[in-house]
C-alpha cells in the first residue's frame, strides 16, 4: 500500500517576532504549510505574532501558556502536526539563520527515503561568532562518542526533517530534557535506535539584528548534565552491543 507523504514546516518561537517578520515571506516560495509554535512569549509579543501569522494564509499558530524551551515547543508542534495528518515535519529556527532554498531538496531526498531523518550540516560565513563555532566542535565530538556513531556530522543544527513515525516514539524517552538539549539528544537517541540520520550542507547566516536566548551559565549546565547522562547511557550499551554481536554468531 502506498502511503501519501505530507510535509509541514515547524518553527518554534520565543520573542523572535521581528526576526520572523523578515524571514517569513521567504517561506512562501516553498509551497509548504507552516506551523509556528509560540513558547510562552507573553501577551505583547503574542499579539504581534498573531497579526504576523494571520497575514499568511498558508501559516498557522499554536501557543504554549508557559515557556518550556525549544524542545518543548518542537514536541508540541510534532504532536499537533501528527494529529493533523502530516507525515513529515521540517523544523527551522525563528531567527532566519536557515536558508528556505534548502527545503525543496530536503523534501526530494525524503521522498526517496521516507523513514530517514535528515539534518543540516552548517556551512558558516565570516559572520559566525567564534565562540559558537568552537562550542559546536566540542558538542559534536561528545555527541559522536555518546551515539557510538562517528559519522554523526552535526548535532546542533536546527534545520531538521523528521518523519513523525520515526521520531515521535523516541521523543517519549527524553524525560525533562526539553530545552536547548533537544537537538543534540534526539539525534543521539536516533542512533541508539539504529536510525542513523543523514546530513546535507546548509548555509547558516547570522542576521545583523539576530538575538540568541541561550543563557551562558544555565544552558551550559543543562548541556553538561545531558552529556553526563548520555555518556552513561552509551557506556551501559557497550556490553549490550557486545552481547548482541555474540548472540548473532553461529
Amino acid at each position: 500500500m502506498t502511503v501519501d507523504l505530507s510535509y509541514c514546516i515547524l518553527i518554534p518561537h520565543y520573542r523572535h517576532d521581528s526576526q520572523l517578520a523578515r524571514f517569513l515571506p521567504r517561506l512562501a516560495d516553498t509551497g509548504l504549510p507552516l506551523l509556528v509554535v509560540d513558547d510562552g512569549s507573553g501577551a505583547e509579543t503574542l499579539d504581534r505574532l498573531r497579526k504576523l501569522v494571520a497575514a499568511h494564509s498558508w501559516a498557522s499558530l499554536a501557543t504554549r501558556d508557559t515557556n518550556g524551551g525549544k524542545g518543548a515547543a518542537v514536541l508540541t508542534g510534532l504532536h499537533l502536526l501528527a494529529e493533523r495528518g502530516f507525515t513529515h515535519v521540517i523544523s527551522m529556527d525563528a531567527d532566519g539563520q536557515h536558508d528556505p532554498a534548502d527545503l525543496p531538496l530536503l523534501c526530494r531526498r525524503s521522498r526517496r527515503n521516507p523513514e530517514q531523518v535528515f539534518s543540516g550540516r552548517p556551512v558558516f560565513g565570516d559572520d559566525v561568532p567564534a565562540a559558537r563555532r568552537y562550542g559546536r566542535v566540542v558538542t559534536n565530538v561528545l555527541a559522536r562518542v555518546e551515539a557510538g556513531y562517528w559519522r554523526l556530522e552535526e548535532a546542533m543544527c536546527g534545520l531538521r526533517l523528521y518523519p513523525l513515525a520515526t521520531v515521535l516514539p523516541l521523543c517519549e524517552t527524553l524525560s525533562h530534557r526539553q530545552r536547548m538539549e533537544f537537538d543534540v539528544e534526539i539525534l543521539v537517541r536516533l542512533c541508539w535506535a539504529g536510525k542513523m540520520p543523514a546530513f546535507m550542507p546548509t548555509r547558516i547566516a547570522y542576521p545583523p539584528h539576530g538575538r540568541s536566548h541561550f543563557r551562558l551559565v544555565v544552558d551550559n549546565v543543562r548541556l553538561a548534565c545531558m552529556h553526563v547522562a548520555l555518556l552513561a547511557g552509551a557506556l551501559w550499551r557497550l556490553p549490550m552491543r557486545r552481547l548482541a554481536t555474540l548472540m548473532r554468531k553461529p
